[in-house]
């Protein structure tokens, strides 16, 4: 799978991760003020390829489909949570 990094800049926005740019685009997620994931990607990446992607799905706990919709739009803030959550990552209230 070949990504472009713009896609995965919009997808992490759409999930309200938090973006810091040092050596490399740093993207953490956090539910509730409490930190839940990070992932990374290259900071002067145009396209990610090789195993680039599939690090980056992982480090997002997602399977390939999920992370399909994630970069396709339908994954919603929402339903990224309810996954984290089933997948244990998240405790319920």
């Amino acid at each position: 799978m070949t990504l472009k990094s713009k896609e995965v800049d919009r997808a992490w926005g759409k999930l309200g991760m938090e973006i810091k740019n040092t050596g490399d685009v740093h993207a953490i997620f956090r539910y509730k003020g409490k930190l839940i994931l990070r992932t990374k990607r290259s900071f002067g990446s145009k396209s990610l390829d090789g195993n680039i992607p599939r690090f980056i799905r992982q480090q997002m706990k997602l399977n390939p489909s999920q992370f399909k919709d994630l970069i396709d739009c339908p994954l919603t803030l929402e339903k990224y949570i309810s996954i984290l959550k089933e997948k244990g990552f998240i405790e319920d209230e």
